[in-house]
């Protein structure tokens, strides 16, 4: 096994900082989720895992995309009630 290095040292050497976006950059597949973001990366990892994947398909992918927004809709509606 490697040396431990610390989380920003990895962060920079992986090309992602912890500003980036958790949106992908416009491409040809229509991917919405940057799936090497820090947030969504193990999100993504678990869900290839339970589907006993490696690389998903398109249609599995979105389907984890559409999963992602989901959550993330709720939890802003959960924080508006609490707003209120």
């Amino acid at each position: 096994m490697g040396k431990k290095i610390f989380y920003d040292d990895a962060l920079k050497l992986g090309g992602v900082s912890q500003t980036d976006s958790i949106y992908a950059k416009p491409n040809n597949y229509g991917y919405k989720l940057n799936v090497n973001h820090p947030q969504i990366l193990p999100l993504y990892e678990r869900y290839k895992k339970k589907l006993g994947e490696k690389i998903l398909s398109d249609t599995q992918r979105l389907t984890f995309e559409t999963m992602i927004f989901q959550a993330l809709q709720k939890k802003k509606e959960k924080e508006v009630e609490q707003c209120d």
